[in-house]
């Protein structure tokens, strides 16, 4: 099983938004001075309709999220389960380099 938390290999590595700012000094970019007129924005309207954007309501996303379960019940009882059995491997050291990795995240 491979996942950021128990992959130490994967903590060194960093998003590129992150990397853009990191490089900008950690400034982040400036606002527009002003924001966008009218035609902008029906350009920008017309440009997605154009790629065949799926015009999705507010409601019709709130009534998806709520469709959706808040998490995985198999997943969750079958690693329950072999947490009982004795079965789910845990590696002290991995874990143990997981919190050090974190702590420097942390601290930096």
């Amino acid at each position: 099983m491979t996942d950021p938390i128990s992959n130490p290999a994967s903590q060194t590595q960093i998003s590129p938004v992150v990397r853009k700012f990191l490089d900008k000094g950690g400034k982040a970019e400036a606002a527009p001075s002003s924001p966008p007129s009218e035609t902008e924005i029906a350009s920008r309207r017309a440009a997605a309709a154009a790629h065949d954007a799926p015009s999705v309501g507010f409601a019709e996303v709130q009534k998806r999220l709520k469709e959706e379960p808040d998490f995985d019940r198999a997943k969750v009882d079958a690693i329950k389960n072999a947490i009982q059995n004795g079965q789910y491997p845990l590696n002290p050291r991995r874990i143990a380099e997981s919190f050090v990795a974190l702590e420097q995240l942390i601290s930096d």
